[in-house]
């Protein structure tokens, strides 16, 4: 019996790596391609495609666990109408400010320090209190929310930037790779997850710890770079909050704070499964 588990589990183990020998190559591919054309990152198109596509993910996947749930169907219409109008307006107007450049620098208000902080600040206590979201969490399968965050590997926009010189490195480098290793890694600790297994559990939370300490470094390396009361250094190439420009002022200014509330909806999911395991 143990030897049979044991094999299982390394039987899936190796699985969950098996992503990594096309994202991985995937993922170079598309450096190179905007490192070559510039013109493809700087458009915007790469960044509002996969937004709209996680942002249509995120709403098929809440509904989705709204089935699962005993609500009513008025209760989950209601629900999901609660979650999905806040985020959708959220997304229009922090789009809508990046293309109208009202992050760049020399703006009357700190506008790029405000739209990180004020929907984690909002938006952390009511997603990790609310009962009916722990509802829509047990009922929905614990990959979701880690597999969601593929889109990370888009990030490497900002190594690419720092490699051409168009964003320091002290804030590229370190925001880059850590973003390419949170999307590389998602679908392996997604497969980890659903094989239902301890060491899956604790993947995922390591994972999600990673996920939230690059932001932490990402945000940290902004602020002291860029111009502002907590600037400690001033690079010799811009940095996100020196220029403010669409569509690189976005990651900030919306996909930051929508991975952290991702992080802290998947981690109070993990706790929720561990607990009758404890």
């Amino acid at each position: 019996m143990t030897i049979s588990v044991v094999h299982a589990d390394t039987g899936s183990t190796r699985q969950g790596w098996r992503p990594l020998r096309w994202l991985a190559p995937l993922t170079a591919a598309w450096m190179v391609l905007i490192y070559w054309q510039p013109i493809i990152q700087a458009s915007g198109v790469p960044t509002t495609a996969h937004q709209l596509t996680v942002h249509g993910f995120i709403a098929l996947g809440l509904w989705l666990g709204l089935e699962g749930t005993d609500l009513t169907l008025d209760q989950r219409r209601t629900t999901w109408l609660a979650i999905m109008i806040p985020y959708t307006l959220w997304f229009a107007v922090a789009w809508s400010a990046a293309i109208n450049g009202a992050f760049r620098t020399g703006t009357s208000l700190p506008v790029l320090p405000v739209a990180i902080w004020v929907p984690v600040i909002i938006g952390v206590p009511l997603l990790l209190s609310s009962k009916r979201v722990g509802q829509v969490l047990d009922a929905m399968p614990a990959t979701w929310l880690v597999a969601l965050q593929l889109y990370r590997v888009f990030g490497s926009w900002a190594l690419v930037a720092a490699l051409r010189g168009a964003l320091t490195g002290l804030l590229g480098w370190p925001a880059g790779i850590g973003d390419v290793l949170t999307g590389l890694f998602a679908l392996p600790v997604a497969i980890a997850v659903a094989s239902g297994t301890a060491r899956g559990l604790r993947a995922a939370i390591i994972w999600n710890i990673f996920g939230l300490a690059d932001f932490a470094v990402a945000i940290t390396m902004g602020a002291i770079t860029s111009p502002g009361p907590l600037q400690l250094i001033v690079p010799d190439v811009p940095s996100i909050g020196t220029t403010g420009a669409y569509p690189g002022v976005l990651t900030p200014a919306f996909v930051v704070p929508c991975g952290v509330l991702l992080h802290a909806l998947s981690l109070r999911q993990l706790y929720r499964r561990a607990k009758p395991r404890a």
